[in-house]
């Protein structure tokens, strides 16, 4: 991971270690603080309820498991066991402040987002960005706009979620699986408190946050729909034997960076390119600032490389 917050540009060009965006104007909105609320562990189904106080979590698997051949593409909203539940810890409108006990560290924190016109019968996708080395939760989520992805959130489908990594030397934890757990813990409460679409959890990050999103890649299959990580790679942090299993991945990475080497870009996006069973040689669109390979692989298991 590299130091200092992720670098964008109005072009959306790709450098040594840039970040691709789309376009939308970024905010510079406040945060708000909300009462701590602490998860628990265990093994976790569409129906689970949220933990009780005090109670920190050992990992448990998370949420309903997808089919073994994946969601077809358009599949209809797979609701949690939140749907139908007026918010009561959470606020809509805002990006909030929220902190939660998660593998027996105390108030990890995570800012979300819930549109202001959140309607508890209607699933929604849920958005997990990953801030870098030099950046915060509060920065991806006020500053970045969680990578620019809520401008472009103009029908109010998304809810969008920034944690927070907790430090053993590194943004995110590089000697034990506890953001693993933190991850799975958020998203067990999230699901028994809001309507989520369970077919519909992404994650993105750039370069320490793109590793954190990576590693969670590796055994999130069932959990996560897709991921995107811009400028990644596959060490100096947890980061767990892959089940084999498929998922949507796309990769973005500048060929100069010697901070994320592009060889562990490359060798991230070759991993799903044999996991989707991805055939072929992949077609090839060249900008003014990027080279795009689109694979030949199951039309919901895409893979996209872009350097």
């Amino acid at each position: 991971g590299r130091t200092g917050s992720s670098t964008t540009n109005s072009a959306g060009t790709t450098g040594s270690g840039g970040v691709v965006i789309a376009g939308g104007t970024m905010s510079s909105g406040g945060t708000t603080t909300a009462t701590t609320r602490t998860g628990s562990g265990g093994t976790t189904g569409s129906s689970s309820a949220p933990g009780s106080g005090g109670t920190t979590s050992t990992a448990g698997s998370t949420g309903s498991t997808a089919p073994t051949n994946g969601y077809p593409l358009g599949n209809d909203p797979v609701p949690s066991a939140g749907c139908g539940k007026p918010l009561s810890t959470f606020k809509a409108g805002a990006n909030t402040s929220y902190k939660m006990d998660s593998g027996g560290i105390k108030n990890r924190e995570y800012i979300m987002y819930i549109p202001s016109n959140y309607d508890p019968k209607k699933p929604y996708r849920l958005v997990f960005g990953m801030h870098c080395m030099g950046s915060s939760a509060t920065q991806c989520a006020n500053g970045d706009n969680f990578y620019r992805l809520k401008p472009l959130d103009t029908g109010n489908t998304t809810i969008f979620v920034a944690p927070q990594g907790y430090t053993d030397g590194a943004p995110w934890r590089g000697g034990d699986d506890k953001d693993h757990i933190f991850f799975d813990d958020m998203l067990k409460l999230f699901k028994s408190e809001l309507c989520i679409d369970e077919s519909r959890v992404f994650s993105v990050g750039f370069s320490f946050g793109a590793m954190f999103t990576n590693a969670l890649a590796q055994t999130h299959q069932d959990v996560l729909r897709a991921v995107t990580v811009y400028a990644t790679a596959d060490y100096n942090i947890y980061f767990p034997k892959n089940t084999g299993k498929p998922l949507a991945y796309m990769g973005v990475h500048g060929k100069a960076d010697n901070t994320c080497p592009f060889s562990s870009g490359k060798s991230s996006i070759e991993r799903f390119v044999k996991n989707n069973k991805c055939t072929g040689t992949p077609t090839e669109a060249t900008t003014s600032t990027h080279v795009c390979y689109d694979y030949q692989c199951p039309d919901n298991y895409p893979v996209k490389w872009c350097t």
